[in-house]
């Protein structure tokens, strides 16, 4: 095959499934697409454009030298394992930027901020926020125009956003509940069945996530990190992310709906009032 060959790593996740799809959807459908994952996971297959594809160790993946690699990994997995890509000269994107700090590569989000073909190529690929930052980002950045500077608020993450584990856990504590047993508590030491946890962080201060979210909007839109407070919290839901969000520095009701409206990825189900 004389077309790219795509390594997928964390495919049978909840992103990975994600990629998957939209992979399908578009003109790389009919590249060599290989789907990999960390040995704890125990699905055998994942379906990709009418195909099954088989699930392979993600050492595997390194030594095959894809030419385009999407890492749906967790942090933990990633840092141990982008760079080997990249160095291989495998061009990478870092999905949710699980590698930030490590792999200096553009961060980018499309409609916000593209990044130019050869600036990809240069750095060995791109990274795309985490899903809080890219909320933030893609309301926040239409409004800069008319004038706002500062965003504060809170973000309700679901089970999901902690991967697949995250939603089977709170599956089990939701039965176990209801059965009046004593729910399981591996990655929730807290719990989460009918509860809603903030961030990990000490009073008064920012959380590593929340911190990330900031330094990731700052990033897209070329703010000043001090303009950027949210607070994240965690919701028994298993999947669906809530924000509420103030943002000053615009007065004009028509013009920020007008702004929101016309923006990328974002459509408005009401009239403002």
């Amino acid at each position: 095959m004389t077309g790219p060959t795509i390594a997928i790593l964390g495919a049978t996740g909840n992103v990975g499934d994600a990629l998957l799809l939209r992979l399908a959807e578009s003109t790389l459908a009919g590249a060599e697409v290989s789907a990999y994952a960390s040995r704890s996971m125990r699905q055998p297959t994942v379906e990709f454009a009418g195909k099954t594809l088989t699930v392979r160790p993600i050492a595997e993946a390194v030594d095959a030298a894809p030419s385009l690699v999407f890492s749906a990994l967790p942090s933990a997995v990633a840092l141990r394992t982008v760079m080997s890509f990249v160095s291989r000269g495998s061009l990478v994107i870092d999905v949710g930027n699980a590698c930030a700090g490590v792999f200096a590569a553009p961060l980018c989000l499309p409609g916000v901020r593209p990044i130019p073909q050869l600036a990809l190529a240069r750095a060995g690929g791109a990274r795309t926020p985490s899903a809080p930052a890219w909320l933030i980002a893609s309301v926040f950045g239409p409004l800069l125009p008319l004038g706002a500077h500062t965003v504060t608020g809170l973000i309700n993450l679901p089970a999901n956003a902690y991967g697949r584990a995250a939603t089977e856990e709170l599956s089990e504590q939701v039965v176990a509940t209801f059965n009046l047993k004593d729910p399981p508590r591996r990655l929730f030491a807290e719990g989460l069945a009918f509860d809603t946890l903030p961030e990990d962080a000490d009073q008064g201060e920012w959380s590593t996530r929340e911190l990330q979210a900031a330094a990731e909007v700052s990033e897209l839109l070329g703010t000043n990190l001090n303009r950027v407070a949210v607070q994240l919290a965690t919701q028994p839901v298993f999947a669906g992310m809530t924000a509420a969000l103030y943002i000053r520095g615009v007065d004009n009701a028509e013009a920020v709906e007008a702004a929101l409206r016309d923006a990328p990825g974002l459509a408005t189900a009401a009239r403002m009032r």
